[in-house]
């Protein structure tokens, strides 16, 4: 990601909360945390440097309307816990998984993906705790290798909670964001409203100054 310089504003007082966020650069999924500074929504990834936090304002160009603010909030999501050895089980063809990418040697990405099928192996146990060697095959949704097909051990898979986000902090950015997008369609309509009656207004006043001349 590359860096973006800014002002970093005083310390949140709330503790930040912790998301799955995709990012815009490459879409991707990162584990993010998000604090309010000034009325802005700081996105900050973890393990990344500061420099590379998003920041979200309201009233710029990329949150103008009601379909913006939605976009936004799809980008967020509770974070995808990894799949348990022992749960492998669990997953049916179809299911939406966020799978570790394996682009490069230096560019490794997680990318939702759709569960294909699942190669069975026997469990091992290490130090009493239960490993799968199962592989795992599956159809990329997003990224580079979209519509590609991959296979993959358990330590690359998380599985995607369909639970709704309630944020507190992300809750209160866009409803403000929502709010103020509002106001301004009710005061462009106000305007909009005023502006035949006083036209109507002005051509009675021009009626009557000709019928007084006349």
């Amino acid at each position: 990601m590359p860096p973006r310089k800014r002002k970093a504003p005083a310390p949140p007082r709330r503790p930040p909360s912790r998301l799955e966020y995709q990012a815009r650069l490459d879409g991707a999924w990162y584990s993010v945390r998000l604090v309010l500074q000034g009325g802005s929504l700081r996105v900050m990834y973890e393990d990344f440097r500061e420099e590379t936090d998003e920041w979200y304002d309201p009233g710029t160009a990329d949150l103008a309307s009601p379909r913006d603010v939605a976009a936004l909030r799809a980008r967020f999501r509770l974070v995808s816990p990894p799949l348990e050895d022992a749960r492998c089980g669990d997953l049916r063809p179809g299911q939406q998984l966020c799978v570790f990418c394996d682009i490069s040697d230096l560019d490794r990405k997680y990318y939702d993906a759709v569960l294909d099928s699942v190669k069975r192996a026997p469990h091992d146990t290490v130090d009493g705790e239960e490993r799968c060697a199962c592989r795992f095959k599956v159809q990329w949704t997003e990224g580079e290798r979209r519509g590609g097909w991959g296979e993959v051990g358990i330590e690359d898979v998380t599985c995607v909670q369909a639970s709704p986000v309630h944020d507190p902090m992300l809750s209160e950015f866009l409803d403000c964001v929502t709010k103020s997008l509002g106001s301004g369609d009710a005061t462009a309509a106000s305007s909009d409203h005023k502006r035949p009656g006083w036209e109507e207004g002005q051509a009675k006043e021009k009626d009557l100054s000709d019928s007084d001349h006349a």
